[in-house]
């Protein structure tokens, strides 16, 4: 009777409209349920789960009153496909009184076709039943394989943690000890567009003010690649805005990239600070329309500030961040215009571009 019985309120707890289908339930010997061919889909078809098996069975704990386990699972939404492999699970009970339903667990790995793998890793999920949720989550490793627009991309990061808040916006932060980006294979391929940082964090917070934004800050320190050492430390700060929405969205929906949500296509508030022993550089900016297929035309402005300005922008230019022509180009424009007022920096310029023209100091370089 348990198996039915629970499968039937585990029907009558789904979004309406989705589907579930298990093919065999029995009972264990500890009084657990083993559910066999598990698969959900949601109404709109936008996300499918398969479980091989899955395991629910009861403790001898107020607090901690049942565990799950999944031997290998099949999550796939929009077009991202992730394997689950070894996931074991405790539900946890907060207050009695009204009682805060919390999901504690490890996962072996998680992959997709090679395109990104995460290896041990332990979880806390709270505030299952309530609209707000958040998550702790610690990683031994993460692997991520991806083809951005200009060739392929390679990411490993380790000894990761995160924190994430969702309700009405998104809050996200993750630290990682040490993390490696081998970016060696974009556009013409430089073997010296490899590098390595530690102490890397992220934040992002993901929030509906006129428009949905998407304020984030990077940073990271102890910044090396192939030709050496690049700098102490690097500063990244910037804002995302979504235009074009055709009706208000809900969080989910902006996540899931509906059409009608709009896309972002602004980057607002550029604020990059890259330092090494004896030189700075300063990059502040806004660029309207360029993010990939914005749809209209890119308008950019920004203004480069440097100490030490040959010092550091040869640095640049070696790592391959900087196409040498381009890097060039810049490095003239620094060294040509007037010595900057700020005794911080040494030079200044400013950088415009509209569409495929672009101006250095008001003047265009091509």
């Amino acid at each position: 009777m348990l198996p039915d019985w629970l499968k039937g309120q585990m029907a009558s707890a789904l979004p309406e409209g989705s589907q579930l289908s298990i093919g065999e339930m029995f009972s264990t010997a500890k009084m657990g349920v083993q559910y066999k061919n598990i698969l959900f889909e949601s109404s709109d078809g936008s996300l499918k789960i398969n479980f091989n098996d899955l395991l629910i069975e009861p403790n001898l704990s107020l607090s901690k009153p049942a565990r799950i386990s999944v031997g290998k699972g099949f999550v796939k939404s929009g077009e991202i496909d992730l394997l689950i492999k070894e996931f074991n699970g405790a539900i946890i009970l907060g207050d009695m009184d009204k009682p805060e339903v919390s999901l504690l667990g490890k996962i072996q790995q998680i992959s997709d076709d090679d395109k990104a793998i995460l290896s041990n890793m332990e979880f806390l999920i709270q505030g299952l039943a309530s609209f707000k949720k958040s998550v702790t989550a610690h990683a031994g490793e993460i692997n991520l394989n991806f083809v951005a627009p200009e060739g392929p991309v390679s990411v490993k990061v380790s000894d990761l943690d995160f924190t994430g808040e969702m309700g009405n916006d998104l809050n996200v932060k993750v630290l990682a000890k040490k993390a490696h980006a081998d970016l060696s294979a974009l556009g013409g391929g430089n073997t010296n567009r490899v590098f390595n940082g530690e102490q890397v964090s992220l934040k992002l917070n993901l929030r509906e003010q006129d428009t949905w934004v998407l304020p984030l800050e990077f940073n990271a320190v102890n910044l090396t690649s192939p030709a050496g050492k690049l700098g102490a430390s690097l500063q990244i700060k910037a804002t995302g805005v979504w235009k074009n929405a055709v009706k208000p969205c809900s969080l989910s929906a902006v996540m899931s990239s509906e059409k009608e949500c709009g896309k972002m296509t602004d980057v607002l508030d550029i604020d990059l600070a890259f330092k090494e022993e004896t030189g700075r550089l300063l990059f502040l900016g806004e660029g309207y329309c360029v993010t990939p297929n914005a749809g209209c035309p890119q308008r950019i402005n920004t203004q480069v500030k440097t100490k030490n300005t040959a010092e550091i922008l040869s640095k640049v230019i070696i790592s391959g961040v900087l196409n040498p022509i381009v890097g060039g180009v810049i490095l003239g424009a620094l060294l040509s215009s007037p010595v900057s007022d700020n005794s911080d920096f040494d030079h200044q310029a400013s950088i415009k571009a509209e569409g495929n023209r672009i101006f250095l100091n008001g003047k265009p370089i091509i």
